[in-house]
């Protein structure tokens, strides 16, 4: 991760002939350049004398921005081969030039930050990217979804768990793809902190992302499960169900949940679709977002998305259909990810409004749609969370339309 952000400061690097406090000349760019490029060959004894050299010799006065530029490079250099101790005291410099311009001072306190997590000094992480969110969201900028998580997982080891959930929650929310690992603490904070709404949100999402791991379906199942009921009472129900003598919905939905825990979702959608057959289990939404669930277990999600669009026709509800549309998102079915998101949107769903947009923008885009794309990714722009990507899309269409 280090080695790219060498790349990225000199895309930010003023040029210009004159001395300035922002700016650097064409011989300081050209040295720091050289060094770049001895770090990006790996040819770090080279690096190093270029480095000591510059130090030596020029610009001694800490409040220069060369000085600053310097002291940010030799933490990079430290930092990309994983001497984060030796880099920490060089970007700590770097921060005290008091003139620094924003981009380079975000990407000091990335550096940086990233040291201290890979020192599991979390209280200090927290400090750098604390201030880094401070700054971003004063400019109205992005505060990227991998520092969330990265903030996230330092208040858990802080044991601050309703903060690192609330950063790791929104960092899946801002996220345009499904993270598997980002979901799994998500779900592992929300059980914690008895979230379980939410839980069986992210454990649905999991399943669809990766239904080969076991763990998911158990937990899952788990949160389904009646723990009220003993297994004693619930191996009743299954042999009078062998005996086709349940008469009640309940029973069937328990039966049902019980093999979903026991990991037997063929026979948990059977056992639903019998009830329903006989007129016994109602067809309504949440039976049929339990037959989704079931099929997703079963690593059928053609089959889990029919049912919930079935659930979606019986009431319209706008979560649902947000539903629908991400996971064909995932699918890459762009037409039914498009027409459940903007579904979604008509009927007011309004939990993550720019993100929506954003993903129907992209939709659009991949069915080469891009005058209609556009239009989703301006609408994107009137939301803090979603300016900077709807400003890069539009760009890039842009670019593409000259």
């Amino acid at each position: 991760m280090f080695k790219y952000l060498f790349l990225i400061i000199f895309l930010f690097l003023p040029l210009n002939s004159y001395s300035s406090d922002d700016a650097i000349s064409q011989f300081v760019y050209g040295y720091l350049k050289r060094i770049n490029d001895f770090i990006d060959d790996e040819k770090y004894e080279d690096a190093q004398r270029e480095l000591d050299i510059f130090v030596r010799r020029y610009f001694v006065n800490e409040q220069s921005y060369e000085r600053a530029l310097i002291n940010q490079l030799y933490g990079n250099f430290h930092a990309i081969q994983g001497d984060y101790e030796a880099a920490i005291p060089w970007y700590e410099k770097s921060l005290k030039f008091k003139k620094m311009p924003l981009v380079t001072g975000l990407q000091v306190r990335v550096g940086l930050s990233q040291c201290y997590f890979q020192m599991s000094d979390y209280k200090n992480t927290i400090k750098i990217l604390e201030e880094y969110k401070a700054i971003a969201e004063k400019r109205r900028l992005l505060f990227p979804p991998t520092y969330r998580i990265m903030l996230g997982i330092s208040y858990f080891q802080q044991n601050d768990y309703l903060t690192a959930y609330e950063n790791i929650s929104k960092a899946n929310e801002l996220s345009t793809t499904y993270k598997e690992d980002w979901l799994g603490y998500e779900l592992s904070l929300a059980i914690q902190l008895e979230k379980y709404k939410r839980a069986v949100e992210v454990a649905q999402l999991l399943i669809f992302v990766n239904p080969d791991k076991k763990e998911y379906w158990k937990q899952l199942s788990g949160l389904y499960y009646t723990q009220d009921d003993d297994d004693e009472s619930l191996a009743g129900l299954e042999l009078a169900y062998e005996r086709n003598t349940l008469s009640k919905e309940k029973e069937y939905l328990d039966l049902s949940r019980y093999y979903l825990y026991k990991n037997l979702p063929q026979k948990a959608i059977k056992a639903i679709k019998y009830g329903m057959d006989t007129g016994i289990v109602n067809e309504n939404k949440a039976n049929y977002e339990l037959l989704a669930d079931s099929y997703f277990i079963l690593k059928d999600r053609f089959k889990g998305i029919d049912y919930l669009i079935k659930s979606l026709e019986i009431e319209k509800d706008p979560s649902t259909a947000y539903k629908i549309g991400r996971f064909a998102f995932e699918e890459e079915d762009w037409k039914t990810a498009f027409t459940y998101l903007l579904e979604a949107k008509n009927l007011g769903y309004d939990k993550y409004p720019g993100r929506l947009d954003i993903l129907m923008g992209i939709s659009l885009y991949e069915l080469n749609d891009y005058p209609k794309a556009r239009s989703f990714f301006t609408n994107a722009l009137d939301f803090e969370d979603s300016k900077i990507s709807a400003e890069g899309w539009l760009t890039y269409i842009d670019e593409l339309s000259k």
